[in-house]
């Protein structure tokens, strides 16, 4: 017998793979794990608003993205880069593994899955360099588990510097980001940089609800481009450039622009009086879909950025249009989704994204955006 997800041999009675961790299911469990994903797919496919991505499971994904800035002469480094290094940008680590028919009795369990499911993948030849970095992150900003197993060790340094300088500024993100790893993206997601998930549905226990339920916030940089430094470097700089990102990104910066999203987030857990959300129980449902439902139609992003274009009119005493002064943030602020309609928590990662890289020097609106984002972050 073998494992349905990465081929490995799997012993008989054998409930989980070792190489990969995924559960191995008969044909009577089938019925059962179709249930799940159709709870699931009811609870976290709210809107439109928001990109959908299954997996085995389903989540609420934000991507940062560079699509229809660089087309052709990106597709032509990204060429030459592969032809002249000969080497395939891709990570050995897995992020979508699911638990099934777990008995979890509380937060403190539901944290160790998690680091259990990252630690397992630290075996064989993963780098002891890389994985000092990765403790070091974890201990200093409280991320459960961090896997940046292929990266360049100075490139990770680098990363690190990023998330100094943000949690010195934001001490309170020191809470629910559960994971930060490298990701393989499908082709579909080809001009995909990084991506902010706030629910993966990780732990599912043996109940007949399957509550309660570990859940993972991640942040994830697509292998294709944080293995290829080149590349990222050109998609950065060249898309701040065209307007497209705000002015001096640099490949370091996607790190910032979904760390803006995570933020926007924790904004919205206290505005809903929600102290936990790894761990959710039953009592816990009801809430985590007004949270979800929140998040992925851009309510309360929308109000932090009314409050924040009230603030800057009231200031300056002069009405501009609303659409117009958040795109003097970037392009990007002003992103839509595939109904056309805006993505206002966009607007906010990259009011955040231009903070974090220009400080006393960003934008206007950027700056009344963050003093809003820093006051719902108090809370």
């Amino acid at each position: 017998m073998f494992c349905n997800k990465c081929g490995n041999e799997i012993k008989p009675n054998q409930k989980y793979c070792t190489r990969c961790g995924n559960r191995i299911v008969n044909h009577s469990e089938n019925r059962k794990t179709s249930i799940i994903i159709a709870v699931l797919l009811l609870l976290i496919m709210i809107s439109s608003t928001i990109l959908i991505y299954i997996i085995s499971g389903n989540s609420i994904n934000y991507y940062f993205n560079n699509e229809g800035q660089l087309g052709q002469k990106q597709e032509e480094k990204e060429y030459e880069d592969n032809k002249n290094k000969e080497k395939k940008y891709t990570t050995d680590i897995i992020t979508d593994n699911i638990y099934e028919g777990l008995h979890i009795n509380n937060l403190d369990e539901a944290k160790e899955l998690i680091v259990e499911d990252s630690v397992n993948q630290k075996k064989g030849d993963y780098p002891k360099e890389i994985e000092e970095i990765e403790d070091d992150i974890i201990k200093k900003y409280n991320i459960t588990a961090v896997n940046l197993k292929e990266m360049d060790e100075d490139f990770a340094k680098e990363l690190e510097e990023v998330l100094d300088k943000i949690y010195t500024e934001f001490p309170e993100a020191k809470e629910y980001l559960t994971n930060l790893s490298l990701v393989n993206l499908s082709m579909s997601y080809s001009s995909t940089i990084a991506l902010f998930m706030p629910i993966f549905p990780f732990g599912l226990s043996d109940t007949e609800s399957t509550l309660p339920w570990v859940i993972k916030t991640q942040i994830q940089l697509s292998a294709r481009y944080f293995l290829n430094e080149d590349l990222l470097e050109y998609a950065t700089e060249e898309s701040s450039k065209a307007g497209y990102f705000p002015p001096n990104s640099t490949k370091y910066s996607p790190l910032a622009h979904e760390l803006g999203h995570y933020l926007s987030f924790i904004a919205l857990l206290n505005y809903y009086n929600m102290d936990e959300w790894v761990y959710i129980e039953e009592s816990d449902y009801k809430l985590l879909y007004e949270i979800s439902q929140d998040f992925a139609e851009g309510n309360f992003s929308k109000k932090m950025l009314d409050e924040a274009y009230q603030n800057y009119v009231n200031d300056y005493g002069k009405n501009v249009d609303f659409d117009e002064w958040r795109g003097e943030i970037s392009k990007y602020a002003l992103s839509k989704n595939e109904s056309g309609n805006y993505i206002y928590d966009e607007t906010i990662a990259e009011a955040f994204h231009d903070f974090y890289l220009n400080g006393d020097n960003a934008k206007e609106p950027s700056k009344y955006i963050i003093d809003v984002l820093k006051k719902y972050m108090k809370n």
